[in-house]
């Protein structure tokens, strides 16, 4: 007796053996897909360095044949025989204009005299040091990457064949956002933040916070919020994008430079607005981890870029003062100024050389090894109180107690009408704040 086949469990066997076909065709294609050779290229990091007067940290650089007015990419050092590749923004020609560091590819490891920028048939775009040691790469290696482009808004990307982007910097901030780059959750990705030194900008999915790593802290601490969402029915934060407002919004939004936080909704935080095309400006974080725009438009003479917004300034009150180092390791701070140094024997006038006085080393125990005061100043606090007022109640010989028996606590923080009480493992900058309720308590050596 013959059998019959099923119509159905032919069309399905058909239709698996055809997606397979098509599957292992498409992966065959994406593997053989290779850069042409007229697009590949090697950059050797030699020959004569242009001066370093109208660039940013006094640098000399030199420039590679991959630019998009007014973005290119170079090698810069600031120290000798010790590069890094980087996207400058600027003219330094122009001699009104600063070359700026927009996005680094490998700032955490410097390269030597001879490095070499790579971009072969197979995809991948690697660094390699004189001594033949890889620094940084995109890791694309054969996923079909058949060309590079520097954009005008000063994205470097790398892209198949269709066009789409394989690769691209704005996915790899260092400290900076350009205009129309894109800061997501930790949750949901790596380039989650922007950091400078001690200082980072760190997206989650219900702030954005500014923090600073302390030598003293095992944690980064918090020391300002660009946003806090509070309200649930906004739902978790998504991104948080640097734009420019468009111009079918009309005359009267013209040039607006924005935060955008994306949720279930858009929230919009204007920044700025110039009154000249702002679309070539940039988001930075600071050294000192301030935050500031500056907008880059060529316009005649005059300095080609401009400070278009600073979060900490000293137009509202105590601006500065809320910067952890904006006094160096000690000082009181008001009205964005350095006023005093605090001692012993009372307030000092402020100088970079106001420190701590010299405590008892810790034994292995963290309890202090020696006897311990503590001195005085009322009306002050601490950057940390701004968003951590510490345990509560506590009644204030308590916390004595917890901060005398802690050798890593230097002062405590206390708020009489709360009976609040904050450790501190470090001070730097103290917030003067005529608050009778505020009183701090440093620790020093009898």
């Amino acid at each position: 007796m013959m059998m019959m086949s099923s119509p159905n469990l032919f069309s399905s066997c058909h239709f698996i053996f055809f997606f397979f076909i098509s599957f292992c065709s498409s992966s065959s294609l994406i593997a053989k897909a290779q850069v042409p050779v007229s697009k590949t290229f090697t950059f050797v990091n030699q020959g004569d360095l242009l001066s370093g007067y109208l660039v940013e940290y006094k640098a000399d650089y030199r420039p590679l044949n991959i630019s998009n007015y007014p973005f290119s990419l170079c090698f810069y050092n600031t120290t000798p025989n010790s590069f890094f590749l980087a996207l400058g923004m600027g003219n330094a020609t122009l001699f009104t204009s600063l070359i700026r560091w927009v996005w680094t590819a490998n700032h955490a490891r410097p390269v030597t005299e001879n490095a070499k920028l790579i971009f072969g048939r197979n995809g991948n775009l690697v660094l390699v040091d004189a001594g033949g040691q890889v620094a940084w790469q995109t890791r694309t290696a054969n996923k079909g990457v058949v060309d590079i482009k520097l954009h005008p808004n000063g994205n470097l990307v790398l892209l198949d064949k269709n066009g789409g982007f394989v690769w691209q910097s704005f996915d790899h901030p260092t400290d900076t956002l350009l205009v129309g780059q894109s800061l997501y959750p930790a949750e949901s990705s790596d380039n989650n933040k922007l950091v400078n030194g001690a200082y980072s900008v760190v997206v989650t999915r219900e702030r954005i916070d500014l923090f600073f790593k302390s030598p003293f802290s095992s944690n980064p601490l918090r020391y300002y919020s660009l946003l806090v969402n509070t309200d649930v029915r906004n739902g978790p934060v998504k991104r948080v994008n640097f734009v420019v407002a468009s111009g079918a919004e009309g005359p009267d939004y013209a040039n607006q430079l924005r935060l955008e936080t994306i949720n279930n909704f858009v929230a919009t935080s204007v920044w700025a607005q110039p009154k000249y095309n702002s679309t070539l400006s940039m988001l930075r974080l600071g050294s000192d981890g301030n935050i500031r725009v500056y907008t880059y438009y060529e316009k005649g003479v005059l300095n080609a870029w401009e400070e278009t917004y600073t979060v900490f300034t000293n137009s509202w009150l105590n601006g500065e003062c809320y910067l952890p180092e904006k006094c160096g390791s000690l000082g009181i701070c008001k009205n964005s100024q350095c006023v005093a140094c605090p001692t012993p024997k009372g307030l000092a006038g402020w100088s970079e050389d106001c420190k701590l006085s010299k405590l008892p080393s810790c034994n292995s125990t963290g309890a202090a090894t020696a006897d311990v005061n503590f001195y005085k100043i009322e009306g002050v606090e601490h950057f940390l109180n701004t968003y951590d007022s510490g345990e509560r109640p506590v009644k204030i010989e308590e916390c004595r107690k917890k901060c005398s028996n802690d050798c890593k606590c230097v002062a405590f923080f206390y708020r009489r009408n709360t009976e609040s009480c904050l450790l501190a493992s470090q001070l730097n900058t103290l917030i003067k704040n005529d608050d009778s309720e505020q009183v701090a308590f440093i620790k020093y050596a009898k």
